[in-house]
């Protein structure tokens, strides 16, 4: 892999990880809620979700996603289901954390949630699959090649989470009532719904 074709590869993830999805809107409504630090282990559950993806291409198995209509059906409407049971839960029983409140939800509870957010989506199996060779030089060493990328894919969707997650949270001071959060709990349930409602039409 020469360094034109890492850049591309960095320039293309950048895009990707900055564009708004399901990860996104779970870090920033995290961040919004509770806080910088607990959005942390949140962003980290959509690494391993990312990473089991990434694994999951590497190995071939995207290509059953991309092939098999009754692989992607099950794991998409179990992706569906998710997010809507995910943003009907915020939307009707709101769980909110002022700025001079004390206790926040369970760490584990948001990287596990992070985790199914990002491996029940099989629109990213398929996109992985179909993106991923397209850097990969055949002719050389795979597996040297499949950890670079891997590895630049964890560290530029990191970095932009935090970001995501860094500029949510210095608008909790303006959103410092329990009035204005739950509003806005409910508007990324809504957005919750509205991407389960997307991948249910992909």
């Amino acid at each position: 892999m020469t360094i034109e074709v890492w850049l591309a590869y960095v320039l293309a993830m950048l895009v990707i990880s900055i564009s708004p999805g399901s990860g996104c809107i779970n870090t920033l409504s995290t961040s919004l809620s509770y806080g910088f630090r607990p959005a942390i282990p949140a962003i980290a559950g959509l690494q391993v979700g990312l990473l089991v993806q990434l694994t999951v291409v590497g190995i071939g198995l995207g290509a059953i996603f991309a092939t098999s209509p009754s692989a992607f059906l099950i794991l998409q409407w179990a992706g569906v289901l998710y997010l809507v049971w995910i943003g009907v839960s915020k939307f009707i029983w709101p769980k909110v954390e002022l700025v001079a409140g004390s206790g926040v939800v369970p760490k584990s509870v948001l990287f596990n949630r992070a985790i199914l957010i990002n491996i029940m989506n099989p629109k990213a199996f398929v996109f992985l699959a179909a993106f991923f060779p397209q850097f990969i030089n055949q002719s050389a060493e795979l597996i040297p090649q499949y950890v670079i990328l891997a590895v630049t894919s964890l560290v530029i969707d990191t970095v932009v989470m935090l970001t995501y997650a860094w500029l949510a949270h210095s608008l909790r001071p303006l959103l410092n009532s329990e009035r204005l959060m739950r509003r806005q709990e409910q508007f990324f349930g809504m957005l919750f719904v509205l991407a389960g409602g997307l991948l249910a039409v992909y």
